[in-house]
Parts: structure tokens; sequence; C-alpha cells
């Protein structure tokens, strides 16, 4: 979406899904983190005025109610750190976080430290993680801007230096494939954004290829900037528009839990998935068990891939780090193509350790009557 100029605007599907999405991560992800640390972090670079114009609460409205429902039973704080460029908007998200404490009990709310600032993501988020001391401990960046180049290299180099930090960047891959070819500013913010310009290639890639060779290089940005395991997943909404979710982790229990959260986003917001690595691109369901028929051609080439064929644990590291789905889904699959005679496994009874190989037919001997017979 272009920058708004209205201090309040209309939620899209997109954003709907998105805040489904990080409402049902940030659920498991503070309690997980609270049973080993007495504070943790959650920021924002871009974080809007807290409102729809239909009422919908913003992501920062959306994080505090999670937390403050975590802290019901748990003796720790959070620290909200939020940071917003335009003051119109950062004097009504000033409003709704009061309105949300009003909500809860003092002693809750004591317990959630809000800090709201007006300045751009960069420098001012990562000077006020500094200053209010979070950088090193738990921390979750949302960095959910409005479709441009707008998070710079540098800034998630800084935060990726902190193997407790998480971060979740949307990226839209049509701004740069539609402004930025013949405008030398623009192709400077993607510079700045990417690290580098070998994201510039892309203007030589086919039509059909451009958002998906983004997408890769974006990912490799994050893996370049200290983010060791990435997880990124394309969002479509009913009008075919494309939005991508880049997930960067140092920690593979996040991904899982990021997994669990993007299957059990509500279906009625008219977005799908679908996953990078399906030659078909089939869209999908939002749904805790969505069709597999993905994974199954998505595994078969990687078992294909090694003379060894691959253990059900390979299947199931490479589902999570390669794939939208989740390990959880890897062993009944491989179950129902054996029994197709797709695959298979030696020993038959299907666990970790279990070898899996593409099927082959055993040999036509033929019978002692039949046509293989010479005389």
């Amino acid at each position: 979406m272009a920058v708004p100029k209205n201090s309040v605007w209309s939620r899209d599907p997109h954003t709907a899904a998105k805040h489904d999405l990080l409402k049902k991560y940030l659920q498991p992800w503070a309690p997980i983190l609270l049973s080993r640390h007495d504070t943790i972090t959650y920021a924002e670079g871009f974080s809007g005025p807290g409102i729809y114009t239909e009422g919908e609460p913003g992501s920062p409205v959306i994080a505090y109610e999670a937390f403050a429902d975590t802290l019901q039973h748990r003796p720790k704080t959070i620290r909200m750190v939020l940071v917003e460029g335009d003051k119109r908007r950062e004097v009504e998200l000033r409003s709704q976080i009061a309105r949300v404490r009003g909500r809860y009990a003092d002693e809750i709310n004591r317990r959630i430290s809000v800090g709201t600032y007006r300045g751009e993501c960069h420098p001012t988020l990562l000077e006020e993680l500094r200053t209010s001391g979070c950088l090193g401990d738990p921390l979750f960046v949302l960095l959910d801007s409005y479709g441009g180049p707008d998070v710079p290299f540098s800034l998630l180099q800084e935060l990726a230096k902190h193997r407790s930090t998480e971060v979740m960047v949307t990226f839209a891959p049509g701004f740069l494939t539609r402004f930025a070819e013949k405008n030398n500013g623009h192709r400077e913010a993607g510079d700045a954004a990417f690290g580098g310009p070998q994201w510039q290639a892309v203007f030589e890639q086919p039509s059909s290829d451009k958002f998906t060779f983004l997408r890769d290089q974006y990912r490799d940005t994050l893996h370049r900037a200290g983010f060791s395991h990435t997880l990124y997943f394309e969002m479509v909404d009913e009008g075919g528009r494309v939005l991508y979710l880049i997930f960067g982790t140092s920690h593979e229990r996040g991904l899982e839990k990021m997994k669990d959260a993007m299957w059990s986003v509500d279906s009625d917001h008219g977005v799908r998935y679908r996953d990078p690595r399906d030659v078909q691109q089939q869209q999908l369901e939002l749904e805790l068990e969505p069709h597999t028929g993905p994974l199954r051609r998505i595994l078969l080439d990687y078992i294909a891939s090694s003379a060894k064929g691959r253990s059900v644990a390979d299947l199931r590291q490479y589902t999570l780090l390669e794939t939208v789905y989740r390990p959880a889904q890897v062993t009944p699959l491989v179950r129902q193509m054996r029994d197709a005679k797709t695959v298979s496994t030696e020993p038959h009874k299907v666990t970790s350790e279990t070898q899996v190989v593409p099927y082959v037919p055993p040999p036509n001997t033929g019978s002692a009557h039949g046509q293989g017979e010479l005389f």
C-alpha cells in the first residue's frame, strides 16, 4: 500500500491476516520466554495509529492485549518500544494505548512499559532500544512498513548481532518492480534495503520471475544480516495481490511456533498462502491441517536429489527450514506416499531413522507358465 495521507485508514485483507498471525505468535512467544527471563521486549518501527477506520485494533494494541493476558499468571515485565514517523498518528497511538490500558488492572499495566516515539524507523528504533537497554534481552521486532524498501540492511545487521532477537519484515515486491528501474532514488533505497545492488538483476528477469527473484534476494539479505534461520511465505489476497512475510530468527523453535501461528490464521480474511518451493504454485487455505499436495511434490524432489534417499529426520528438518509446512506433517505424509507406492521406506515402520527412497517397481520376471518363458 502507498503511505497513507490520513492519520487513520481502512484495514486491508493482508493487514487483517498479518495481525491475526502476530497475535497467534505472540501468545506462545511471551510465555515461553518469560519462563526463562524476567523481561522481554516487543518493538515496532512503523507503529501506525493503533486503530483503523472501522475500529479494528492496530498491531500495538493487539500486542498489548496478548501481553496483558500473559502477565495475568506471571509476575514478569514486558517492554514495548513503538516508533511512528507521523505526528498525528503518534498522537492517536498514545490515545489508543491509554484506552487499552484502561481495560486492565493497575498491577498488569505497571508491568508493561510502553514508550511511543516520533521518528523514522532508522535510526530512531535502534537508538531507543539501546537507550532502554533492550538489546541483548529477548526481543521481537515487527518491521511492517508501507511496502517500499523502508528497512535498511544496516538496521537488520545491528539487530541480528543479538542472538535473542527475532524480526518479522513485510515485503511488497511490486514497488521495486514497478518504480525502481528508471528511478535512481528508488534504486538507491533498494540498495540500502538489500545491502548492495545485487537485487537490481530483477530487471533482467522475465516478468513471471521478478517477484520470486526479489523474495529470494531478500531472504538472502536476512541471512547475510546474521539471522541463521528464515521463514518466508507468500500471502495472496482475493485480488491476486502479493505480499511476502519474512521472519528471521536464530532459534528453530521460533520457526516451529511461527508456523503453528501462520496455519491457524482465520481464513475469513480472504488471504491464501503459497509455498515458494512448490513448482505448481498452488494456493493453500489458511488452516492448521492444509492440503499437503505441494509438500508431497517438494519432498519427492528432495528425496530424489540424493542417491541414498533421505531419512525422515532429514525430511522433517528440511520441511521446517525450507517450506511453509510443519515438521509434524512429514511422518503421516511419508506413510501415505509409501502406501501409494510413491516411495519405499527401510525399515517399513516409519520413525525418525527410517530411510526414504523413490519407489522402484520390482522387475517383471515372469512365471513358470507365463510370457516370460523362452520354451
